[in-house]
């Protein structure tokens, strides 16, 4: 939409280098996939987020760009590298490059459910296939801007600038404020509470300093407020930087299933003895996981299936990292989760969807046999 009056070849050249942005920022994922596998790393899509300072991170983003689309913070590059590719006297494609880096860290925890299949067959794979992986997941997700190059004239279609792009911005803004207390969330399971309440304060102190710097660019002080805010996101990212992880503590058993801890010797034995073991391995940062739990699992008709063939519930917690989990993540070639598991007394284990229905998980408990069986 800002794009709508500029020339065909400043629209051409803004969608190809946001195009490039993301494909790029694909490309070092995947040649980081292929690094950690040769140093002999568990590698998996979202394990990221397993990592505190990264999730403090992310939230400062996400914080940081809610301000910014209330009209209180800009995040401009320099101004040598913002013209660097100028096209008639648009913004340099430098800027659109970046544009599309940051679309793509902000995509990451929303992409698992869509994804996960993809990313866990090719970080299965070798290198090439990896990387072929995630090239077409780069071109997918930057399709838009490349149709955008192909058919400039199609910003002719979309609505014209004005003031409702503002009021948009606001409400968009709420929505990754809503984003922030999701990862919050997330961050609550990984570091002690008075460690999280150190980051919280150091949040409301970035947003207090971002209005400041508002205030002051007002009145001429720009380089000290911008300097009061970098201060400030330092501050925050330090407190996250090894911090302790959380005490573990007993499964959460608030649902109608009676959820045990994972062990994987004590769930072998029960299949020996001819127990049905059923293993849900789940994050705090797996919002797929979440749903699959609320919709399918803790359900009366699930609870009630699992009583009656007398299934013992166990779940693997992989909000923080767990060499276990990763071990048989591995074995049962899986690098992300939700993972669902059905050990079975004289069959291999049955290997769930990642996204549950409640039929295959009767089906499953009650002997019988599917797909996706193995």
């Amino acid at each position: 939409l800002q794009q709508a009056g500029q020339s065909r070849r400043a629209v051409v050249a803004g969608s190809l280098a946001t195009a490039a942005g993301i494909v790029a920022s694909f490309w070092a994922l995947a040649l980081l996939a292929i690094g950690a596998r040769a140093a002999g790393e568990f590698i998996g899509w979202g394990v990221q987020f397993q990592n505190p300072t990264f999730v403090t991170f992310l939230t400062l983003v996400v914080v940081l760009f809610s301000l910014n689309l209330w009209g209180l913070f800009e995040v401009p590059l320099p101004a040598a590298l913002a013209r660097a590719g100028s096209v008639d006297g648009g913004e340099g494609v430098a800027g659109h490059f970046a544009t599309g880096l940051f679309a793509t860290l902000m995509a990451t925890p929303c992409s698992a459910p869509f994804l996960g299949t993809a990313v866990g067959f090719g970080l299965s794979q070798s290198g090439a296939v990896i990387l072929a992986t995630f090239t077409a997941i780069g071109l997918g997700m930057s399709l838009p801007y490349l149709l955008l190059a192909a058919f400039p004239r199609s910003l002719a279609w979309l609505p014209k600038p004005g003031e409702w792009m503002i009021q948009l911005k606001v409400v968009m803004g709420f929505l990754l404020s809503g984003a922030a207390v999701w990862l919050l969330y997330v961050l609550a399971s990984q570091v002690a509470p008075e460690r999280l309440a150190f980051i919280e304060g150091g949040l409301l102190l970035v947003a207090l300093t971002v209005w400041a710097t508002h205030t002051a660019q007002r009145k001429g002080r720009r380089h000290a407020a911008q300097a009061a805010v970098v201060a400030a996101v330092l501050a925050t990212l330090y407190l996250s930087a090894g911090a302790p992880p959380a005490t573990a503590g007993a499964v959460e058993t608030a649902g109608i299933i009676p959820w045990t801890e994972f062990d994987r010797g004590r769930a072998e034995a029960l299949a020996t003895e001819g127990t049905l073991v059923f293993v849900d391995v789940t994050a705090d940062w797996c919002f797929t996981c979440k749903a699959n739990e609320r919709l399918v699992l803790e359900t009366e008709q699930i609870a009630a299936a699992f009583e009656e063939h007398g299934v013992v519930p166990m779940r693997a917690d992989w909000t923080n990292r767990n060499e276990e989990i990763a071990t048989l993540l591995a074995e049962h070639g899986r690098y992300s989760i939700p993972f669902y598991l059905l050990y079975r007394p004289g069959k291999q284990p049955f290997l769930f969807p990642e996204l549950l229905t409640k039929r295959v998980v009767l089906d499953a408990v009650s002997g019988g046999r599917g797909s996706h069986d193995s």
